[in-house]
Protein backbone atom coordinates (compact mmCIF):
# COMPACT_ATOMS: atom_id res chain seq x y z
CA UNK A 1 0.00 0.00 0.00
CA UNK A 2 0.86 3.60 -0.68
CA UNK A 3 -0.17 6.64 0.21
CA UNK A 4 0.05 9.27 -3.06
CA UNK A 5 0.05 13.14 -2.06
CA UNK A 6 -1.23 15.28 -5.06
CA UNK A 7 -1.03 19.03 -5.01
CA UNK A 8 -0.27 21.93 -2.22
CA UNK A 9 3.03 22.94 -1.22
CA UNK A 10 4.04 22.70 2.62
CA UNK A 11 1.55 20.90 4.27
CA UNK A 12 1.88 17.74 2.07
CA UNK A 13 5.62 18.23 3.20
CA UNK A 14 5.40 17.87 6.86
CA UNK A 15 2.57 14.94 5.92
CA UNK A 16 4.59 13.02 3.52
CA UNK A 17 7.66 13.20 6.00
CA UNK A 18 5.16 12.14 9.33
CA UNK A 19 4.45 9.15 7.01
CA UNK A 20 7.75 7.86 5.99
CA UNK A 21 8.25 8.68 9.74
CA UNK A 22 5.93 5.82 10.17
CA UNK A 23 7.40 3.57 7.52
CA UNK A 24 5.25 4.05 4.85
CA UNK A 25 5.86 4.15 1.39
CA UNK A 26 4.92 7.73 -0.07
CA UNK A 27 5.12 9.24 -3.08
CA UNK A 28 4.35 13.16 -3.52
CA UNK A 29 2.81 14.55 -7.15
CA UNK A 30 3.36 18.21 -8.30
CA UNK A 31 3.80 20.49 -11.28
CA UNK A 32 6.17 22.77 -9.60
CA UNK A 33 9.30 21.92 -10.59
CA UNK A 34 11.51 23.85 -7.60
CA UNK A 35 8.94 22.42 -5.24
CA UNK A 36 10.26 18.96 -6.73
CA UNK A 37 13.63 19.47 -6.45
CA UNK A 38 13.41 20.65 -2.95
CA UNK A 39 11.45 17.98 -1.46
CA UNK A 40 13.44 15.18 -3.52
CA UNK A 41 16.14 16.46 -1.15
CA UNK A 42 14.56 16.71 1.83
CA UNK A 43 12.44 14.16 1.89
CA UNK A 44 12.51 10.25 1.80
CA UNK A 45 9.34 10.03 -0.81
CA UNK A 46 9.04 9.54 -4.47
CA UNK A 47 8.68 12.83 -6.11
CA UNK A 48 6.93 13.06 -9.73
CA UNK A 49 7.08 16.06 -11.34
CA UNK A 50 4.17 16.48 -13.30
CA UNK A 51 0.54 17.75 -13.04
CA UNK A 52 -1.70 15.07 -11.15
CA UNK A 53 -4.91 15.80 -13.53
CA UNK A 54 -2.65 14.23 -16.40
CA UNK A 55 -3.72 9.82 -16.59
CA UNK A 56 0.50 9.64 -17.63
CA UNK A 57 1.98 11.11 -15.17
CA UNK A 58 -0.53 8.84 -12.39
CA UNK A 59 0.09 5.90 -14.82
CA UNK A 60 3.79 6.38 -13.60
CA UNK A 61 2.87 6.10 -10.42
CA UNK A 62 0.98 2.24 -10.65
CA UNK A 63 -1.49 2.71 -8.44
CA UNK A 64 -3.08 -0.45 -6.82
CA UNK A 65 -6.53 -0.47 -5.39
CA UNK A 66 -5.85 -0.38 -2.06
CA UNK A 67 -3.72 2.78 -2.41
CA UNK A 68 -4.13 6.27 -0.46
CA UNK A 69 -4.97 8.68 -2.36
CA UNK A 70 -4.75 12.32 -0.76
CA UNK A 71 -6.21 15.51 -3.31
CA UNK A 72 -4.56 18.68 -1.58
CA UNK A 73 -4.75 21.15 -4.39
CA UNK A 74 -6.34 24.42 -4.21
CA UNK A 75 -9.23 23.90 -6.32
CA UNK A 76 -12.24 21.48 -5.30
CA UNK A 77 -12.70 20.96 -9.27
CA UNK A 78 -9.39 19.77 -9.67
CA UNK A 79 -9.81 17.47 -6.97
CA UNK A 80 -13.06 15.91 -8.15
CA UNK A 81 -11.67 15.57 -11.44
CA UNK A 82 -8.35 13.54 -10.18
CA UNK A 83 -10.60 11.71 -7.60
CA UNK A 84 -13.01 10.58 -10.26
CA UNK A 85 -9.57 9.85 -12.32
CA UNK A 86 -8.40 7.31 -9.70
CA UNK A 87 -11.78 5.98 -8.94
CA UNK A 88 -12.79 5.05 -12.52
CA UNK A 89 -9.14 3.60 -14.12
CA UNK A 90 -7.58 2.12 -10.51
CA UNK A 91 -10.21 1.20 -8.98
CA UNK A 92 -9.01 3.02 -5.92
CA UNK A 93 -11.47 3.10 -2.97
CA UNK A 94 -9.88 5.29 -0.50
CA UNK A 95 -9.46 8.69 -1.70
CA UNK A 96 -9.28 12.11 0.49
CA UNK A 97 -9.18 15.25 -0.96
CA UNK A 98 -9.16 18.94 0.64
CA UNK A 99 -12.36 20.36 0.00
CA UNK A 100 -11.89 24.44 -0.24
CA UNK A 101 -15.73 24.86 -0.88
CA UNK A 102 -18.47 23.42 1.53
CA UNK A 103 -21.07 23.69 -1.02
CA UNK A 104 -19.29 21.20 -3.16
CA UNK A 105 -19.84 18.78 0.03
CA UNK A 106 -22.49 16.62 -1.00
CA UNK A 107 -20.90 15.84 -4.89
CA UNK A 108 -18.17 14.70 -3.27
CA UNK A 109 -20.26 12.54 -0.82
CA UNK A 110 -22.17 10.90 -3.78
CA UNK A 111 -19.15 9.27 -4.93
CA UNK A 112 -17.63 7.77 -2.00
CA UNK A 113 -14.82 10.82 -1.57
CA UNK A 114 -14.02 11.29 2.07
CA UNK A 115 -13.61 15.16 2.28
CA UNK A 116 -11.43 16.99 4.72
CA UNK A 117 -12.82 20.90 5.45
CA UNK A 118 -10.86 23.84 5.51
CA UNK A 119 -13.67 25.79 7.25
CA UNK A 120 -14.59 22.85 9.86
CA UNK A 121 -10.75 22.63 11.33
CA UNK A 122 -10.58 26.46 11.64
CA UNK A 123 -13.71 26.45 13.59
CA UNK A 124 -13.15 23.23 15.57
CA UNK A 125 -9.94 25.39 16.94
CA UNK A 126 -11.89 28.58 17.46
CA UNK A 127 -15.43 27.16 18.87
CA UNK A 128 -13.72 26.96 21.88
CA UNK A 129 -12.58 30.07 22.24
CA UNK A 130 -15.81 31.91 20.96
CA UNK A 131 -17.53 30.21 23.80
CA UNK A 132 -15.17 30.31 26.17
CA UNK A 133 -15.43 34.91 25.43
CA UNK A 134 -19.17 34.41 25.93
CA UNK A 135 -19.12 32.34 29.25
CA UNK A 136 -16.71 35.10 30.29
CA UNK A 137 -18.68 37.63 29.41
CA UNK A 138 -21.70 36.93 30.93
CA UNK A 139 -20.43 35.95 34.21
CA UNK A 140 -18.47 39.38 34.13
CA UNK A 141 -21.94 41.29 33.10
CA UNK A 142 -23.13 39.28 36.37
CA UNK A 143 -20.08 39.56 38.58
CA UNK A 144 -19.11 43.19 38.30
CA UNK A 145 -22.31 44.59 39.94
CA UNK A 146 -21.87 42.20 42.78
CA UNK A 147 -18.68 42.41 44.02
CA UNK A 148 -17.28 39.79 42.11
CA UNK A 149 -14.04 38.66 39.50
CA UNK A 150 -13.94 36.58 36.58
CA UNK A 151 -9.96 35.50 36.41
CA UNK A 152 -9.07 33.51 33.04
CA UNK A 153 -5.47 31.84 34.45
CA UNK A 154 -3.59 29.23 31.80
CA UNK A 155 -2.10 26.55 33.20
CA UNK A 156 1.78 25.95 32.41
CA UNK A 157 3.64 22.63 32.24
CA UNK A 158 5.57 23.38 35.47
CA UNK A 159 2.48 24.86 37.31
CA UNK A 160 1.97 23.90 41.18
CA UNK A 161 -1.65 22.74 40.67
CA UNK A 162 -1.07 20.66 37.56
CA UNK A 163 -1.94 17.30 37.53
CA UNK A 164 -4.24 18.07 40.53
CA UNK A 165 -7.78 17.20 41.12
CA UNK A 166 -10.10 20.27 41.88
CA UNK A 167 -10.69 18.44 45.29
CA UNK A 168 -7.28 18.19 46.40
CA UNK A 169 -6.05 22.12 46.35
CA UNK A 170 -8.44 22.92 48.59
CA UNK A 171 -9.91 26.22 47.50
CA UNK A 172 -10.58 28.42 50.24
CA UNK A 173 -14.50 29.55 50.27
CA UNK A 174 -15.08 33.16 47.79
CA UNK A 175 -13.15 31.42 45.05
CA UNK A 176 -14.86 28.77 41.99
CA UNK A 177 -14.07 27.13 39.52
CA UNK A 178 -16.45 27.64 37.07
CA UNK A 179 -14.75 26.40 33.92
CA UNK A 180 -11.68 24.81 32.15
CA UNK A 181 -11.32 24.99 28.51
CA UNK A 182 -9.16 21.75 27.23
CA UNK A 183 -8.21 21.80 23.41
CA UNK A 184 -11.51 22.08 21.50
CA UNK A 185 -13.81 21.11 24.85
CA UNK A 186 -15.20 23.57 27.58
CA UNK A 187 -15.74 20.99 30.94
CA UNK A 188 -18.03 22.03 33.53
CA UNK A 189 -15.34 20.76 36.45
CA UNK A 190 -16.42 18.36 39.14
CA UNK A 191 -14.15 18.07 42.55
CA UNK A 192 -12.48 14.89 41.06
CA UNK A 193 -11.36 16.83 37.80
CA UNK A 194 -8.20 16.86 37.18
CA UNK A 195 -6.26 20.22 35.92
CA UNK A 196 -4.02 19.46 33.06
CA UNK A 197 -0.98 21.46 31.95
CA UNK A 198 -2.09 23.63 28.69
CA UNK A 199 -5.83 23.83 30.26
CA UNK A 200 -7.47 27.55 31.21
CA UNK A 201 -9.16 28.04 33.92
CA UNK A 202 -12.37 30.43 34.38
CA UNK A 203 -12.64 31.27 38.24
CA UNK A 204 -15.22 33.59 39.79
CA UNK A 205 -13.80 34.77 43.16
CA UNK A 206 -15.03 37.73 45.66
CA UNK A 207 -13.20 40.83 45.11
CA UNK A 208 -11.60 40.50 48.12
CA UNK A 209 -10.23 37.40 47.27
CA UNK A 210 -8.77 37.94 43.43
CA UNK A 211 -5.20 38.12 44.70
CA UNK A 212 -5.38 35.16 46.91
CA UNK A 213 -6.68 33.37 43.84
CA UNK A 214 -4.65 34.84 41.39
CA UNK A 215 -1.52 33.54 43.79
CA UNK A 216 -3.23 30.21 43.94
CA UNK A 217 -3.25 29.16 40.25
CA UNK A 218 -0.77 31.16 38.59
CA UNK A 219 2.58 30.13 40.10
Amino acid sequence: MKVIIIGGERVPYFLAKKLVAQGYIVYFVNKNRELCEEYSRTLGAEIINGDGTDKAILDQLQIEPDDIIVLLTERDRKNFFIARLVQEYYNVKNVVTLLNNTENEDLFEKFGIRTLKVTDLIMSNIEPLLFENEVVAALEDEANTKGASVLRIDIDWDSKIARKNIRELSIPEGIIVVGIVRGDKFLIPRGETIIEPGDKLIIVCNEDKKAQAIEMFSL
